[in-house]
């Protein structure tokens, strides 16, 4: 800002400094000269606007951030907060959620902050793993660990409907991540782009997708006995899915002996799965 301030007293000054209306010796200057003055001084005038003007457009970003730090700012400065499941579920922030069971999980109505957290870090360390931050990866199964015991573990399953189940399924969580922190240190190990990478990172895949599954179990223990969707009162006479429904299609081409071509490979029928959820699809 200061720095904004001097340039243009510098540029100003330095435009104005060479007219005058009186000369040197004091003396009044002819008509001629004022005349000339006069036009030199709407000159003058336009370049110290032009100055100004781009003096400020130049320190516009350094004068924000400077308001910002000292806070004079005339609204609120942005504060992060923590997202909740909708948020989470919509895919806000630098990554869309595309991972149907995540969505399907967050799609649930619980509200319990703890099986969030766990969801969120045994879901980024699939993320990691797809893109090879395998640090990261392991980091996020330590973060994993400490929702398993304690106090922590204690309120997930006091929300369970039976928490002697939801015991059970912490357990079976916790013992998919041994196998999981193994795997992801042999393909530390091994070298980039190798055969013995690849197969430490399926490995790694299938411990990771082990305790999801079981995250799943865990979550849907804590959808309260009889939960029921509210339907607005226009609605209530339509078909209602009250929680949810697996619905298998099958796909058949309409000329004989037609085949699905998938990856070199013919198939007769292509069966397609759908999980069809009744908790968010009001």
């Amino acid at each position: 800002m200061k720095l904004c301030l001097t340039l243009f007293l510098t540029f100003t000054a330095g435009l104005t400094s060479g007219f005058s209306p009186l000369q040197s010796d004091g003396r009044r200057a002819s008509a001629t000269t004022l005349e000339a003055h006069s036009i030199n001084s709407n000159v003058v005038a336009k370049a110290c606007a032009t100055v100004a003007m781009t003096s400020l457009l130049w320190c516009a970003p350094g004068i924000m951030a400077e308001q910002t730090f000292s806070n004079n700012l005339p609204f609120p400065a942005e504060t992060s907060v923590v997202a909740n499941a909708v948020e989470k579920a919509s895919g806000t922030g630098s990554r869309v959620n595309k991972d149907a069971d995540s969505l399907l999980r967050y799609g649930l109505p619980i509200k319990n902050k703890e099986v969030r957290g766990l969801q969120e870090a045994l879901e980024t360390i699939k993320y990691d793993i797809g893109s090879k931050r395998k640090s990261a990866a392991l980091d996020g199964v330590k973060k994993s660990k400490r929702y398993l015991s304690g106090k922590t573990a204690e309120k997930m399953t006091k929300a369970c409907r039976s928490p002697a189940v939801c015991s059970d399924l912490l357990t079976e969580i916790d013992a998919s991540l041994e196998p999981l922190s193994v795997a992801l240190k042999q393909s530390q190990d091994a070298f980039t782009g190798s055969e013995q990478e690849r197969t430490a990172l399926d490995n790694a895949y299938d411990a990771q997708q082990q305790a999801t599954e079981a995250l799943t179990k865990l979550e849907e223990q804590m959808v309260p006995e009889g939960y029921e969707t509210p339907v607005p009162p226009e609605y209530s006479d339509l078909p209602q899915l009250k929680k949810r429904a697996t619905v298998e299609m099958v796909l058949k081409k309409g000329e004989a002996g037609a085949q699905f071509d998938i990856n070199g490979q013919n198939y007769p029928e292509a069966r397609l799965k759908m999980i069809i959820d009744g908790y968010t699809g009001t």
